[in-house]
């Protein structure tokens, strides 16, 4: 005899909460899943807990079926799911209500909508408005700890914002973030993170590990081992000019007259406090020093000897402010880090940026310095950014002179560096052009670069720039701009999901994209997309896509992206009642829904029915005072794979509560007059997919026999061709 382990209500929710962590993409768990919470079991009945309205929203027509499956499994009975805002009161009754705030009227449930325009496809990929702040200050830690370290507390820096929404919490300010997202930012590998944040390694100096201890898994319920944690230190001085900031107050009395000392250094120049510019090189022996955080306070207060308060404190950020520039950092653009940091490495990237930092637009003169000079040439170039030889910053730049003749003979070994070599100068040439020189009388070189100030495009991206522009030029020129816009709508409907559903190996996943070589172009397939348009669009699509390499990694995805930014937005149907009525009576829809509706053209619970046994026909028709539950059971059937006969399901449903419908979208689906339901069904076997949001969520994904499921369970009787349109298996 198998013994039946009971589980309370809230360790029942637990293991569901668990359970869909699993499942779910950790963005969307963590936006919709993690907030909620029980907040009561009463009767059969699981009452969650939501953040807002709209969460519960989201809730419910995604996760109900699911999560009342899992229960019942775990709890051995029959449960019921439902989600409330979670500031709501639950009184003895079934009603849950919440009160609406007439003072506010920017509540969750009515969010603001922003949408952006781009001026120019280039902007769209760029997005020079997505930029990651680099503290000017940081390039003095560049000698110490080199660029990667610093590209790699960016990203910590950016992911922690991330993460936490820019919100200021009232407790703790603790956030999980993943490994992955951090290596994307740094543009490392993660051995190469985990290797970085190992206890002594150059990044101490901005970060502490935090001793973890063991927690109990909610999965299997054992003991684990908890996270790793560390400490973010905001603004630390570099070993070198902490030093130089101690001599400097030392030497004006701040033992003595601290605010007298403060207030001097508050007016010197930093340049006079910190005896080395624009870099200073680390001791010999820092390699093997223990890396300790301080910042201008800790060594006022620890010259001082007590703590800072009052207009001692104030002083002393007035300082912090002054040495370290608060105010100044570089701009550093997403693209620019997920795009081009892997490609040029973290050495020639900060090098890009620190060019960058050297240049500056004077708003008052208008002029623009994109020209700059390096006193010192490769080794003083070297020093700011922690290399140890030289001749890595040389080879990033085409000679300028030539060295003399090459062997004729190299190894394989030796052609592979100098093809290396070669891709990293292109590529740093988009960014940085070697335009002058001089020499000094010790014969030190100095050199002058052009800096390109704003990023330039990749070389994907570029080609992906071409095709589109060129495609909207044509399809304009050929009066099929329309038709495009329609074809681009209805390609983002097809494949949204569809690299999820393949990537977890899902029965349901189609091929969704495809690309067949032959001679001599690429003819784009795109799940069949292309056969339903007219043979203009055709012979545009074929001509302005076939020099993009469609399987390259991001390719489609960006393509689809800028497509969907700049295509023209279609019109919508006008649904007025101004509209034509003999157009309404011959239209055909009217005529497929008129088996189940009324003389008004609402449904027919009575012609619904028809199909059912006597017994349940009459019981229904007694209790249900409208067909809206009934149709709702239906339309959600539909939508769920598993459920074969939704017109049983219905019945059931109705028979255990009646008046009781699916609630969600099913139910706003089913609230719809019969006839404009009909026609989302018949434009789903279209060309010209339905953009109805509640059709979307429930059969974006739907398969051709669920959709003709739904249409036979109705009773609708629909005018469609078998092999047209895009849902064909």
């Amino acid at each position: 005899m198998n013994a039946v382990i009971g589980f309370s209500p809230e360790k029942a929710w637990q293991a569901a909460i668990a359970n869909l962590e699993m499942d779910m993409s950790r963005a969307t768990f963590t936006t919709w899943v993690k907030p909620t919470h029980l907040v009561e079991f009463s009767g059969d009945t699981f009452v969650i807990g939501c953040m807002n309205a709209y969460g519960r929203e989201w809730l419910e027509n995604r996760l109900t079926t699911t999560l009342q499956r899992f229960l019942m499994g775990v709890m051995n009975r029959e449960v019921k799911v439902r989600f409330v805002v979670c500031d709501q009161e639950i009184d003895d009754g079934d009603d849950l209500t919440q009160e609406d705030d007439p003072d506010q009227e920017d509540s969750e449930e009515n969010p603001i909508e922003l949408d952006v325009h781009f001026s120019s496809i280039r902007n769209s990929l760029i997005e020079p408005s997505r930029v990651v702040r680099l503290p000017v200050y940081y390039l003095r830690w560049l000698p110490y700890v080199g660029s990667q370290a610093i590209f790699l507390i960016m990203a910590l820096w950016q992911e922690y914002y991330l993460s936490n929404g820019g919100k200021t919490r009232k407790e703790s300010c603790k956030v999980s973030v993943r490994a992955e997202r951090i290596c994307q930012w740094a543009g490392i590998s993660r051995a190469q993170f985990f290797r970085l944040l190992q206890p002594g390694s150059s990044l101490g100096w901005f970060a502490r590990k935090i001793n973890t201890d063991h927690e109990i898994d909610k999965r299997s319920g054992r003991a684990k081992k908890s996270s790793n944690k560390y400490e973010l230190f905001e603004s630390p001085l570099t070993p070198g000019d902490a030093e130089d900031l101690k001599t400097f107050l030392l030497a004006h009395g701040i033992q003595d007259s601290p605010e007298s000392a403060l207030q001097l250094a508050i007016n010197t120049n930093p340049k006079e406090i910190f005896h080395y510019y624009p870099v200073r090189l680390p001791q010999e022996d820092f390699s093997k020093m223990i890396p300790r955080y301080l910042t201008v306070q800790d060594i006022i207060q620890e010259l001082i000897g007590h703590r800072l308060d009052g207009e001692l404190g104030t002083l002393a950020d007035q300082l912090a402010d002054r040495l370290l520039g608060q105010g100044d950092f570089i701009l550093v653009t997403w693209y620019f880090l997920k795009n081009w940091l892997p490609v040029l490495g973290a050495d020639a990237a900060m090098f890009v940026l620190v060019l960058r930092n050297l240049c500056y637009f004077n708003d008052e003169t208008g002029e623009i310095r994109d020209a700059v000079w390096i006193e010192g040439g490769y080794q003083a170039i070297a020093n700011r950014l922690g290399i140890d030889n030289a001749r890595v910053v040389a080879n990033w730049l085409p000679a300028w002179i030539e060295r003399g003749k090459r062997k004729d003979e190299l190894s394989d070994r030796t052609v592979d560096e100098f093809s290396r070599r070669q891709r990293l100068q292109d590529l740093l040439a988009l960014f940085v052009e070697r335009i002058d020189h001089r020499v000094n009388s010790e014969g030190c070189y100095s050199w002058k670069f052009k800096v390109q100030r704003v990023d330039p495009l990749t070389p994907q991206h570029q080609a992906i720039q071409q095709a589109v522009s060129s495609l909207f030029v044509k399809a304009e020129n050929q009066n099929v701009l329309a038709e495009l816009d329609s074809w681009i709508t209805y390609l983002d409907n097809d494949c949204a999901q569809r690299p999820r559903a393949q990537r977890l190996g899902l029965a349901s996943a189609r091929p969704w994209r495809e690309t067949v070589k032959t001679e001599p172009m690429v003819v784009l397939r795109l799940s069949n997309l292309t056969k339903d348009c007219s043979e203009t669009l055709k012979s545009i699509l074929n001509d302005c896509l076939e020099t993009l390499d469609l399987e390259a990694k991001g390719c489609f995805e960006t393509l689809l992206k800028i497509l969907k930014s700049f295509k023209d937005s279609p019109k919508e149907k006008d649904t007025s009642s101004t509209q034509d009525t003999s157009i309404l009576l011959n239209d055909p829809t009217n005529q497929s829904v008129a088996v189940v509706t009324d003389s008004s053209g609402n449904w027919s619970l009575d012609k619904l029915l028809a199909r059912a046994d006597k017994k349940n026909r009459q019981a229904l028709l007694d209790q249900e005072k409208n067909a809206l539950p009934f149709v709702s059971w239906i339309i959600h059937g539909a939508s769920q794979p598993n459920i074969q006969n939704p017109y049983s399901l219905a019945i059931a449903r109705l028979k255990e509560n009646p008046g009781v419908g699916a609630g969600g979208a099913s139910e706003r689906l089913a609230a719809l007059q019969p006839r404009d339901l009909a026609r989302l069904i018949e434009q789903s076997f279209t060309f010209y997919s339905p953009t109805d949001q509640n059709w979307r969520l429930l059969f974006a994904e739907a398969k051709r026999d669920r959709i003709r499921l739904l249409a036979d369970a109705l009773g609708l009787v629909l005018d469609i061709e078998e092999g047209t349109g895009w849902m064909s298996n």
